[in-house]
């Protein structure tokens, strides 16, 4: 018994220097700054989510736009697709007439995309409790910026007896819980911050302001800050309203 005992220590030991060395380059550095050491446009074009996203800027001229200081609500890939689909839905031809495409789109008029560019650094840190309204860059597009808790979202919660912060969430077993963004884009004359106040106007009208939870939110930038916009906000009905580009279209376009 005491030679296998022997081996087993032996052979421990021998992996010992192995797993140190692994363990280290696991390890990593802090990064104590927050920031990844590219630009705005170029975290755009690494993700493919956003990889279309900054072909459309960079088509629009706006790259040096979006790496100065600013905040960008951008779309994502599945927002320039529902444009696209809706476009050569209410856009009908004949079978034998050229459809519309991204390269359609590469050649439109994109100044459009300035409405996704507010001027300054806000990050999550940034934004007071009641939260901040802010006007794009082209004084087009008004959105406010609110963020709460993770496990304050009703539908996260199945298991908790639908009881916000209830059941067995991940951000229930963190020391602290993540912060999420919420974004809501003013489409008329008045804002309807109040779900209620949507679901009665109807969601897919045109003057109805239009409410996201972010796919990914606060990514800090080397010279500002990055969300991407995912699904619609506040309540279940509302999470089937997708984003789309320029808010074109509605649900019935996606055909």
């Amino acid at each position: 018994m005491r030679k296998h005992i022997i081996f087993i220590a032996a052979a421990f030991a021998a992996m010992l220097p192995v797993s140190c060395e692994k363990m280290g380059a696991i390890g990593g550095s802090v990064n104590s700054t927050e920031q990844l050491d590219m630009t705005t446009s170029q975290w755009l074009a690494s993700q493919d989510e956003t990889e279309v996203v900054a072909r459309l800027f960079e088509a629009a001229g706006l790259n040096d736009v979006i790496d100065g200081n600013v905040t960008l609500i951008a779309p994502n890939k599945w927002s320039v697709n529902r444009y696209i689909r809706r476009h050569n839905s209410i856009n009908r031809k004949p079978a034998d007439e050229e459809r519309y495409t991204l390269d359609s789109l590469l050649n439109e008029d994109l100044s459009r995309m300035l409405m996704y560019v507010y001027p300054g650094i806000w990050t999550l840190d940034d934004i007071p409790e009641e939260g901040i309204i802010l006007k794009s860059l082209d004084n087009s597009q008004e959105v406010l910026l609110t963020y709460d808790e993770v496990n304050s979202d009703p539908t996260a919660a199945y298991d908790g007896g639908n009881v916000a912060g209830n059941g067995y969430q991940y951000s229930n077993f963190l020391m602290t819980s993540p912060k999420i963004l919420h974004a809501l884009f003013k489409r008329g004359e008045n804002w309807e911050t109040n779900y209620l106040d949507r679901l009665s106007m109807g969601f897919d009208k045109p003057e109805c302001d239009q409410a996201y939870k972010m796919y990914v939110s606060n990514v800090r930038t080397s010279n500002g800050v990055v969300n991407v916009l995912y699904v619609g906000d506040s309540a279940y009905a509302e999470q089937y309203f997708y984003h789309s580009l320029f808010f074109y279209g509605t649900r019935s376009d996606d055909k």
